[in-house]
């Protein structure tokens, strides 16, 4: 057991700095003007140049957007769940451990887009309601990978028969998968968000 953790720590670690990485790199590499918007905006060529070869897709923002309360709605039953186990075990310390991970990480996913929406690294590629406004990293993205993760390794824990375990966790992470690429086919996120 400690091996895996010390495993998935250092596997997050990695992570977290190749992300502090690319934040740094949209603030120095390539920023210029692009976009419908006029935005400034870190590797503005390479950002551009997607953006320009997808366009704009309206099916495909309505459909992100559904991605998005599908992924909200998988985090309300992961706190029912808790709920439902802090009134069934008479206790609120004695709920999955998970759970509270869970529940931990999702606050600090809420602290990071609090973040991100005061200090702006790349503006949408097009206006919203008129207005530039954050895109740098996409809320929906940071949402469903996070659901996904945290909610695929605790139902790979938790739930048996395994069919429905495998079927679960392939839902969760085939919906991640697809909002992130609904997100940039609906042209209103650079590449790099």
């Amino acid at each position: 057991m400690h091996k895996k953790l010390l495993t998935y720590s250092i596997i997050a670690g990695v992570l977290l700095i190749l992300f502090c990485a690319l934040t740094v790199s949209l603030t120095f590499v390539d920023v210029r003007e692009a976009g419908e918007s006029g935005a400034s905006v870190g590797f503005a060529t390479l950002n551009e140049a997607v953006f320009e070869a997808l366009g704009q897709d309206e099916i495909c923002l309505k459909l992100s957007d559904l991605c998005g309360v599908l992924m909200i709605a998988a985090v309300g039953a992961f706190g029912v769940t808790g709920l439902v186990q802090v009134i069934r075990r008479k206790g609120i310390l004695r709920a999955d451990k998970e759970l509270y991970v869970m529940a931990g990480g999702l606050a600090l996913l809420a602290v990071a887009y609090l973040f991100f929406e005061v200090v702006v690294i790349n503006c949408r590629p097009v206006l919203e309601d008129g207005e530039l406004a954050a895109s740098y990293p996409s809320s929906h993205a940071m949402l469903a990978v996070a659901v996904a993760g945290m909610g695929a390794a605790y139902l790979f824990k938790y739930l048996k028969p395994e069919f429905l375990n495998g079927l679960l966790c392939g839902f969760l992470v085939g919906l991640a998968c697809v909002t992130v690429t609904l997100r940039l086919f609906s042209g209103v996120h650079w590449l790099t968000d």
